[in-house]
């Protein structure tokens, strides 16, 4: 077997041939109209290639090999215009728009700085028509069209693709376990610790220059996916000289303008860094002097400095406000070119809505229910800032750099019912929680030769969260009875999670990544038909996560007995330090050796992927990738401290085809197939349990958690109408060997989540898209997913059950005026997906959970007054109810009969907002 790889590789080696080539296109005007100049000559200098401009002044010079080259553009009538230094790069098209002056006098040369159009609707349908992957995209100019403001919105625009949470994405009903995100094709850090997961709502939309969805594997992709590889890049390169500043403000149904439960924080909440104010001071108490001393004078006193337990406020809600600066220029620095395109943005926002939950017995009874108001202000400061130098036109180095800082300050308000103890609840949490997220990458694009180009990319990912003092307590008396409120607390020194808590807790990741990757070509070059020539590809690419996780909690406990003189108390007046003493209620610390882990990934893998063409019409991409992962992490069960080691190291083969044949320029069908994993997240394998106040549910990971392994198989039919149309017919299988999936399990008497893997699961669906001008300023998409899911669980077929976090459909749709003379922009969209399986019940105490389909739409309209433009928008104009329901009668269906777990409304966001460009 190894002696055959060694063959298939040297084979591989010796394919190959592949031209580096770009396109130059743009537009011509006249300067007294500002009309397009029908029948403009555009030239390249020193050759016999020239285009004629179209009706609207529009022209493409096609496969014009990587150089600098000066233009000429003649017309009748109009002085001659001569461009210089106008650069074209592989791959991309260079824009040059030109104004011609009636005058017969020779112009002197000018030097247009060329845009590498990779952004443009044109340029992204010309990627995915070119591309042997079943792939699929968004460009900045869609996104303009749509007012998205950042990424987590504008992947809802794309086919078969739904965010969960408002930030999470799932491909073709698969969550996003399912999914990797590339940032400018490095692995994203994780942005939370439960589960795997980038939030998109990090990456501004003004700073995406094109969205790519990979949904079929290839050698060259990485392999932990099975829903699809969204590529984001960001922008590099601008047209020029541009500053622009954006002010927005918006108003949230239920909450702006509203009183509601807040609490006070610091004066640095306001930028996102609140989370010094809360944190343990460092001199604070050991674990083992807390545990060992909880009644001393000295420990009750250091709980006294804390900050106050209770700082509850009412406060009328204030309205959202947005703010940006945008900065790009290029510099020449003699024949070389630096490049900056830089944003700031800052948001603070706030979210108040009232949520019902409900829990059930076995037989379907209510066993409690709960009534929440909810409000939570949410901080966002962000900044990016990418450099290229431009050494020369086949020559690149780039250095990008993208920060956030999140926060987000969340009050609970819960009255409930407990009907099993016949006893009425009063509850409240208060909660910050606070991420700092870095990424940094340096790559570069070199040129070797006409036939060979080679590309390295590293990067540093630094995550830091922390979630200080988060404060959650529980009050009770009879049903129906008008005692006061008695808080509940243990009667001894060893405090819970949910009683009178104080929880601290920290996160650390690092994550280094590198990556290189060499095409090589040979044999004749045919420029005409390049798109049929052999390419050969080889990579490598390497990554190494380290993780620390710790968290510290205490909580308020009764060992005296103290009477309900104190216990009646209002929650101001009870946690009033002076009822902290070693002969009344004092704190204890809870922290066990399992409130912490660390944990390491190291990851390497190389590839090799070629394409090879049959003939003009016919073409296969072959390869596989070699991936080695070996998991690590290292914790201690709960209460004996017994070490948990997980070591896990894996050596995956992974095949991959793409192929594709095309019947003509405007018709192709294409084939693909693939073999990749799914692996367990760290906090997936960690034995930490954390109390979810939201939820009132307890978390904790399973060490014994497989890596699963997905078989992918994909039709599609491509049509392309015009340059800037597509219709799309697909469908595609996957097979799933030990999925994994979220589950219920029973901690003690208290509900959990946890994660379980499945023996085996099939998935198979379909697609369709189209995206149709309709007139000259109005354009539709539509695009539609419909799949069906089957799981194996013990050996037994559960033919009605789908896979955890799947949807059975998927539909979104838009409607975009343009009137370019008007300056006028509108759209309209919808989006919804189908029902899927929150999480899974044991089938012993419960059954599983469905997210219900909401139907969202948004509308935004744009003008242009010069250099200011004015937008206004709604976004989830229906405001339907988020919506998760039991099956607890346990028919496998959805009905009236079944019951409410959880639902609440967050209100639609109406926005208005004003951009100046200087």
């Amino acid at each position: 077997m190894n002696k055959f790889k060694i063959t298939l590789l040297l084979i591989l080696i010796g394919l190959a041939s592949y031209a580096q080539s770009g396109a130059i296109k743009g537009n011509v005007k006249e300067k007294t109209t500002n009309e397009g100049a029908i029948g403009a000559t555009v030239k390249i200098f020193g050759t016999t290639t020239a285009v004629m401009t179209d009706i609207e002044g529009n022209f493409e010079i096609p496969r014009v090999a990587a150089g600098s080259y000066k233009i000429i553009i003649t017309s009748i009538g109009f002085a001659v215009k001569e461009i210089e230094n106008v650069r074209v790069e592989a791959d991309k098209s260079t824009l040059i728009n030109v104004t011609l002056e009636e005058d017969s006098k020779m112009l002197e040369g000018v030097v247009i700085k060329a845009q590498r159009m990779t952004g443009t609707e044109v340029s992204v349908i010309s990627e995915i028509k070119q591309v042997q992957n079943i792939a699929v995209g968004v460009s900045s100019q869609q996104i303009t069209k749509t007012q998205d403001r950042d990424a987590s919105q504008v992947v809802r625009r794309v086919p078969g693709v739904s965010i969960f949470d408002d930030r999470f994405i799932i491909i073709r009903g698969l969550n996003e376990r399912y999914n990797t995100v590339l940032l400018n094709d490095i692995i994203t850090p994780s942005t939370e610790v439960d589960v795997k997961s980038f939030s998109f709502d990090l990456i501004p939309s003004s700073a995406i220059d094109r969205m790519m969805v990979y949904k079929s594997p290839s050698s060259d992709l990485p392999g932990d996916i099975a829903g699809g590889a969204i590529k984001i890049y960001t922008k590099t390169v601008p047209d020029g000289k541009n500053i622009s500043v954006g002010f927005g403000v918006g108003y949230r149904a239920n909450a702006t303008g509203t009183q509601t439960n807040d609490y006070s924080g610091s004066s640095m909440d306001v930028l996102g860094f609140g989370a010094g104010f809360r944190s343990l001071p460092s001199n604070f108490p050991s674990t083992k002097t807390v545990i060992n001393n909880a009644s001393s004078d000295g420990v009750i006193n250091s709980f006294k400095s804390l900050n106050d337990y209770y700082p509850a406020t009412v406060k009328t809600v204030n309205p959202d406000y947005r703010g940006n600066i945008n900065y790009s220029n290029r510099f020449y620095i003699g024949s070389k070119e630096l490049t900056n395109i830089s944003y700031i943005n800052y948001s603070n926002t706030n979210t108040s809505f009232e949520s019902d939950q409900f829990r059930y017995l076995y037989d379907g009874s209510v066993q409690n229910d709960f009534h929440d108001v909810s409000y939570s202000n949410n901080i966002r400061l962000g900044a990016m800032s990418n450099w290229a130098l431009i050494l020369n036109p086949k020559n690149k180095i780039e250095f990008r750099n993208l920060f956030n800082q999140i926060a987000s300050k969340e009050t609970v308000v819960r009255r409930g019912r407990l009907y099993e103890n016949n006893l009425e609840t009063s509850n409240e949490s208060f909660r910050y929680e606070q991420k700092s997220i870095l990424s940094s990458q340096l790559g570069g694009t070199h040129e070797l030769t006409e036939t060979s180009k080679l590309k390295w990319i590293a990067g540093l990912g630094y995550t830091v969260r922390k979630e200080p003092d988060y404060r959650r307590f529980t009050s009770s008396r009879v049903l129906g009875s008008n005692d006061p409120f008695k808080m509940d607390l243990q009667q001894f020194e060893s405090p819970t999670l949910t009683q009178a808590a104080r929880f601290f807790s920290n996160m650390d990741e690092y994550v280094l990544t590198g990556s290189v990757n060499y095409e090589r070509a040979f044999g004749k070059i045919n420029k005409e038909k390049s798109e049929l020539n052999k390419v050969f590809k080889v990579g490598a690419y390497t990554e190494y996560k380290d993780r620390y996780f710790a968290a510290r909690w205490f909580g308020v406990v009764n060992p005296n007995r103290v009477t309900n003189e104190v216990l009646n108390l209002s929650p101001s007046k009870f946690f009033d330090t002076a009822n902290l003493a070693a002969d009344k209620v004092y704190y204890s610390e809870g922290t066990n050796t399992d409130d912490k882990y660390a944990a390491q990934n190291f990851l390497t893998a190389g590839y090799v992927n070629f394409n090879l063409p049959f003939g003009e019409k016919f073409l296969v991409n072959v390869g596989i990738r070699e991936e080695f992962n070996r998991q690590q992490l290292q914790s201690q069960e709960r209460g004996g401290g017994a070490p948990v080691t997980v070591d896990n190291p894996v050596l995956s083969t992974l095949p991959s085809l793409n192929s594709y044949y095309k019947f003509n320029n405007k018709n192709i069908i294409r084939f693909a197939f693939g073999s990749t994993v799914n692996r367990p997240e760290f906090r997936e394998l960690a034995p930490f349990t954390y109390y979810d106040f939201v939820f009132d549910v307890s978390k904790r990971g399973e060490k014994n958690i497989k890596t699963a392994t997905i078989q992918n198989l994909d039709l599609r039919y491509d049509y392309y109408p015009s340059e800037g149309e597509i219709i799309t017919f697909g469908a595609f299988y996957k097979s799933f060997k030990n999925p994994i999936e979220s589950s219920i399990f029973y901690n003690g008497s208290a509900l959990a989540f946890t994660v379980a893997n499945a023996k085996s699961a099939f998935s198979t669906g379909i697609e369709f898209e189209f995206r149709k001008e309709i007139s000259r300023s109005l354009m539709a998409i539509f695009n539609a997913s419909l799949i069906n899911s089957s799981v194996t669980v013990s050996g037994l077929s559960d033919q009605s059950r789908y896979l955890q976090g799947q949807s059975p459909y998927l539909i979104n749709a838009g409607l975009f005026y343009n009137h370019s003379k008007s300056g006028i922009q509108a759209n309209l969209l919808y989006n919804t997906v189908g029902k899927r399986i929150y999480v899974i019940g044991d089938n012993v105490l419960s059954s599983n959970v469905y997210e219900m389909p909401r139907q969202i739409v948004d509308m935004n309209v744009q003008k242009s007054f010069g250099k200011i433009e004015c937008k206004l928008g709604v976004q989830d104009i229906l405001n339907q109810a988020f919506r998760l329901i039991q099956d607890t009668n346990r028919d496998n269906k959805i009905t009236s009969a079944d019951g409410m777990f959880q639902t609440y409304k967050r209100g639609s966001n109406y926005t208005a907002s004003v951009i100046y460009k200087f």
